[in-house]
This record gives structure tokens, sequence and C-alpha cells, in this order.
């Protein structure tokens, strides 16, 4: 398997032959040819499965990740333990994630993403951090998620916004506003109603 300059792999891990493990970012592919040993690498922590795909130098992933085909994770993302990172999914630079999250087949998180824990989003789930692509000038507006939020199947999360502990975005949603805690966000665009009662409780993730 290629794992490039100074990568950390904790006990017990499984890697497949074809992970890329801390590939080196823009900053540092010059020392491919180079200097390879000076490439900082990423961090993998115990008990670990990475299935084909790249994990790019200094990303930090906690124990017992666990990882589809196919996923890509940028530099200096941060992620806690017992996730999964679903096939096809895509975590872009500086974003910083919780524990016990749940990211499914397709899901995008741009750049500068905070995620809590317990976090789950669905299938093709879109976060978005740029409101004029190549129009204006490009100034991030990074999506700030909660605790125990739900973003259903191809839901659109626009920029800059923040989602409640708790709250839960139905599949197909185009979510313009915050979401209040412990709220529903249903339609395009999204409107709000408070959950019922009976799903006011943590994501069972992580147990």
């Amino acid at each position: 398997m290629p794992i490039f300059g100074n990568s950390k792999i904790g006990n017990s891990c499984f890697i497949d032959s074809n992970a890329l493990i801390g590939y080196p970012h823009n900053a540092e592919l010059d020392l491919l040819n180079t200097n390879p040993d000076k490439i900082t690498g990423c961090e993998i922590g115990d008990h670990s499965t990475i299935r084909p795909g790249a994990i790019y130098s200094t990303a930090k992933i906690g124990d017992n990740t666990r990882t589809g085909h196919n996923f890509l994770i940028r530099e200096n993302t941060i992620i806690g333990n017992g996730c999964l990172i679903g096939t096809n999914v895509v975590i872009d630079n500086n974003c910083l994630i919780g524990d016990n999250c749940s990211f499914q087949t397709g899901a995008y998180i741009p750049t500068g993403t905070k995620i809590g824990n317990r976090v789950f989003l669905g299938p093709n789930a879109s976060l978005t951090n740029d409101k004029s692509p190549l129009r204006t000038e490009y100034k991030p507006e990074p999506i700030t998620i909660e605790n125990d939020v739900t973003v259903g199947s191809n839901a659109t999360i626009m920029p800059g916004l923040t989602l409640g502990e708790g709250a839960f975005v139905a599949g197909g949603a185009v979510v313009t506003k915050d979401v209040p805690a412990w709220h529903l966000a249903k339609g395009c665009p999204a409107t709000f109603v408070k959950l019922p009662e009976s799903l006011k409780k943590p994501n069972r993730l992580g147990k």
C-alpha cells in the first residue's frame, strides 16, 4: 500500500493495499520527487478499517474509523472516533468532525465545515460553502452542524448555515436558513416545524 512521508497508523488496523495514506497536498507535492521523507503524512487511530481511497497529508482520523471505497479526506481535516465514511464520500480540507458520525454514499462536505457528534448524512447529501461559484471572489462560508443532526438523502444545505442540535432535514430539502434545534426542515426552500416528541432524542450512533 502507498504510505507517504511520516504517516502514523494505529494498532490493529486494516489498510487496503490500494489506499493512499498521507498523500501530499498541493504545498507538499514537490517533495514527492525531491525529499519524500519530509512529507508530513496523516494519522489513523487504532482499530480502523481503510478501504481504497485517499487520506491526504496532515489529516487526522480517530480510533475505530471505517471507510467505504473511493473516499477522499483532504488535508488538515480532523475526524473523531467511531466514524463511518461511506463510499464516494468527499471531505474537503480544514474540516472538524466529531465522534460517531455516519456519512453515507456520495455525501459531500466542503472546506471548513464543522460537524458535531452523532451526525448522520444520507446518500448524496450536499453541503455547500460558496453562494456564487466562479462569479465573485471565493470567500467560503462554512456550515456548522451541531450534535445529533440528521440530513436526509439528496438534501442540500446552503453556505454559512447552522443546523441546530437534533435538527432533522428531510430527504431532498433545500435549506436556505438556519435550522433551529430539534426542528424538521422539509421542502424547497425548506420550511420548519417542531419535531414530534418521539424524535426528540439523540441519534443512535456509537451504541
